[in-house]
């Protein structure tokens, strides 16, 4: 064994060793202290890596482009995400993709480009996705599937799209929402309105 001693020593006690420690201690902790050490590189790159996401967030905040997006997703795209993406088959993704962004070939979409007379459903509803994904009672029966395996996520359009967590506690459960997306692409793909209907 090793001897170890150890003593307390009161703070604030006008011992001048005591006294000079907490001096040099307070010194070192204030805010602006330089040191002669130079930065670490690492350190650098996380600094500006940093200032360029918080550039892109004021960016993505204050854009009036990507209306649609900014509702299902509040925050910008993270890893969670991509991991979404980079996991689906190329035609998976472009419908997740179509889902997401509002640029699809349901009537909403295809009337602002001359391709539909009207925004309208064959329910008589405005076809937009959230219609399809929850409402369309024409759909109701391959929903059911949906509505199943979403789970609480069918009553969030941004949940059963993948979208972001903020605010919510904990990291975002990727299994369970994954799985969610895939019921997503699962149904949208039965329901037969997201392929083209350009004439």
């Amino acid at each position: 064994g090793i001897a170890l001693r150890l003593q307390w020593i009161p703070g604030h006690c006008d011992d001048p060793g005591n006294d000079a420690a907490d001096r040099l201690a307070k010194d070192a902790a204030s805010p602006g202290k330089t040191h002669p050490f130079r930065p670490l590189l690492t350190r650098k790159r996380a600094l500006i890596r940093d200032k360029i996401r918080a550039q892109w967030e004021r960016e993505w905040k204050a854009s009036t482009n990507g209306g649609h997006l900014r509702k299902i997703d509040s925050t910008l795209p993270a890893t969670y995400t991509r991991k979404l993406y980079g996991n689906l088959p190329r035609g998976r993704a472009y419908l997740l993709t179509q889902l997401r962004t509002g640029h699809n070939w349901l009537s909403t979409y295809a009337k602002t480009f001359g391709f539909r007379d009207n925004d309208q459903c064959v329910c008589g509803a405005q076809e937009t996705v959230t219609h399809v994904l929850v409402d369309c009672p024409n759909l109701r029966e391959i929903r059911r599937e949906l509505r199943r395996e979403a789970g609480d996520a069918f009553n969030d359009v941004s949940s059963l799209l993948g979208g972001s967590t903020e605010g919510r506690r904990g990291k975002p459960d990727i299994v369970s929402r994954a799985r969610t997306v895939k019921a997503v692409l699962d149904f949208a793909e039965a329901s037969q309105r997201f392929k083209s209907r350009a004439p």
